[in-house]
């Protein structure tokens, strides 16, 4: 059962198949848009396809358990596939030289050639030496069983570490990839001036705390001439941590704020709805019907000339929307349909409560009941939009893509090359047996090996 099992898990085809699964979800992914609110997808899809995507977890599928599922059987065949092979590396590292320690020479290499150096066997070892160190580096040297001496020299050992590398590689990724998962990634829109500790998760849209607070000490935001379109927009941000300013930084895209382990990215800017001014017109049915104009705060009243009413500022929205749960809600940040929702007050008692919009004055029964209102202009206040991030598994990613990075050089750029020489003296000279592999590019190895070979022979020998 276990062998079956190991079988399982170092299988070429789980290989395949896992890969083309990742593949065909990764499509998957990319179509269907992630982490979304419920609006969004109802957009585009039915409520009974809807139901499918939320069931299978395809709008948060990095996500979903049977993502996370295949993730681990992939790790698990790499990790499977890795330690298969670790015994061979072992075996290939301690031996010297490969092959039976008390063979004269390995007689399975890529190349051969046999030399007759006149020399005596001192002399022509000097030689070999000194030819060997110039193309391979300094030689190793043995005596076999019968007493032959065995010159060995290599150059790239380290390139049969690039299968390793590349697969521990891949798996630091995943595994940093599922650290991920443990973190958080947010919204915060902090006002000018304004200090905070919390954020809006994304996906769930839940509050959730820091354990420190931010504070924009200042927002700036430049233009392309002659147009709306941002040019760069940055903010000075500030840590405060046990009532403590510990940080102050000027932050702008791609240069975010570190902080215990949480990135703050600036993400957005835009004109903050629950904070400014608005201007109110508003003019009696009955009388004249000049219409008088009331600037107030949001969330403020203001009193009206017959010193009997009073006006309550509740909410504005920049753009004007009504979700499927009946509550109102801004798509957007920009000033697309403004509305200021208004309290009508007399002798402290509430008479009627009615939404007014600035593009549509007449709609909503703004123009009946005792008063007629206008939305007229909003006096907001810029806020900065910052992204908050928290991803335990960074690091891991990082050191894993440079593990891969690393790995893929080894395996593509390098190869193992070996070559054995080994000396027999004889009563004509001394017999050089010239041994040679590479583990790829044999053709740019033979011209080393046809170049080592050219040198001895111009050392006083003479080839068979």
């Amino acid at each position: 059962m276990i062998g079956r099992l190991w079988r399982f898990l170092t299988s070429l085809q789980l290989t395949i198949g896992i890969l083309a699964c990742i593949a065909a979800a990764s499509v998957v992914g990319t179509v269907i848009p992630q982490n979304e609110a419920p609006r969004v997808y109802l957009e585009f899809y039915r409520p009974s396809t809807y139901a499918v995507i939320r069931l299978l977890c395809l709008d948060d599928m990095y996500h979903a358990w049977w993502f996370t599922a295949l993730m681990a059987l992939f790790t698990a065949n790499l990790v499977c596939c890795t330690a298969r092979r670790l015994p061979l590396l072992r075996r290939e590292v301690a031996a010297w030289p490969p092959g039976e320690a008390s063979a004269p020479m390995p007689q399975k290499g890529q190349l051969h050639k046999t030399i007759i150096m006149q020399q005596g066997a001192a002399q022509a070892r000097e030689v070999v030496a000194g030819a060997l160190a110039g193309c391979f580096g300094r030689p190793a040297e043995r005596r076999t069983a019968d007493g032959s001496l065995v010159l060995f020299a290599e150059k790239g050992r380290y390139a049969r570490l690039g299968f390793y590398a590349t697969h521990i590689g891949v798996i630091l990724i995943i595994v940093g990839g599922m650290l991920g998962n443990l973190g958080y990634q947010g919204f915060m829109k902090l006002i000018e001036g304004e200090a905070s500790d919390t954020f809006v998760l994304k996906g769930s849209g839940q509050e959730q705390k820091l354990d420190f607070a931010i504070r924009c000490d200042a927002f700036e935001a430049t233009f392309y001439a002659g147009s709306q379109r941002p040019k760069d927009f940055k903010s000075t941000l500030t840590i405060i941590d046990d009532e403590c300013e510990m940080l102050t930084k000027v932050i702008e895209v791609n240069d975010p704020l570190q902080y215990k382990g949480v990135w703050i990215y600036q993400s957005s800017y835009g004109t903050a709805s629950g904070a400014g001014e608005v201007l109110i017109g508003v003019a009696a049915q009955q009388g004249s019907g000049e219409t008088v104009q009331h600037r107030a705060r949001i969330g403020e009243r203001f009193a009206l000339d017959d010193n009997r009413s009073e006006v309550h500022v509740k909410q504005f929205v920049p753009d004007f929307s009504i979700g499927e749960d009946k509550k109102v809600f801004s798509r957007s940040e920009e000033l697309r349909n403004p509305a200021v929702q208004l309290a009508l007050y007399q002798d402290n008692n509430l008479v009627e409560e009615k939404w007014v919009f600035a593009n549509f004055p007449d709609f909503h029964g703004s123009a009946e009941g005792l008063f007629s209102f206008s939305l007229l202009s909003f006096y907001g206040k810029e806020f900065t939009g910052l992204q908050i991030t928290r991803d335990p598994g960074v690091l891991v990613v990082w050191a894993g893509s440079l593990l891969l990075i690393v790995g893929c050089y080894l395996v593509f750029f390098t190869s193992h090359r070996r070559i054995w020489i080994g000396l027999e003296p004889g009563t004509d000279g001394c017999c050089v047996t010239v041994a040679g592999s590479s583990s790829k590019n044999p053709e740019l190895f033979k011209k080393t090996f046809d170049g080592l070979c050219t040198r001895l022979q111009a050392q006083g020998t003479q080839g068979r």
